[in-house]
């Protein structure tokens, strides 16, 4: 029971994280845009969009079942699990009117695989550094008290 709490306490916080920011994004895009007009429609759609992307969130990356698999497959369940009902939501939402221009295909394209690989290079090369860095500390301390 307590594991489901935690869940619904990362699922409540990724929620109004995502949405509480994409809401101010919509509206500073509204307004610079001089479209001063945010529908109720469009934010009860943006609030199942970000529900879901945080529902896939605490899925990928806090499950028992996630958690041993490593962060690439976890961030690579997260981005097949999010991306096609993204797609599907900006289509509703109005953004991707009928087919989508090729410039708004180009740039979610460009922004997937951009985020998809940063979050990759980072893993590769700061997180498993650190890892082994801690390791080898971890490795001095216990020789050091085996020792007294």
């Amino acid at each position: 029971m307590e594991d489901i709490k935690k869940l619904l306490v990362y699922f409540r916080n990724a929620l109004a994280f995502s949405y509480s920011w994409l809401v101010l994004c919509t509206v500073i895009v509204s307004l610079a845009g001089g479209n001063s007009e945010v529908t109720v429609l469009f934010l009860l759609k943006l609030l199942a969009l970000c529900a879901w992307g945080s529902f896939c969130f605490v899925f990928s990356f806090c499950t028992r079942l996630m958690k041993k698999r490593g962060f690439v497959l976890d961030l690579t369940v997260f981005f097949l699990m999010f991306v096609p009902v993204e797609v599907l939501m900006f289509y509703l939402m109005g953004i991707f009117e009928g087919a989508g221009t090729p410039a708004l295909w180009i740039t979610l394209a460009v922004i997937v695989i951009v985020f998809y690989f940063s979050a990759i290079f980072v893993d590769i090369f700061v997180m498993r550094k650190r890892a082994r860095l801690y390791t080898n500390k971890l490795e001095q301390y216990n020789a050091q008290n085996a020792r007294k």
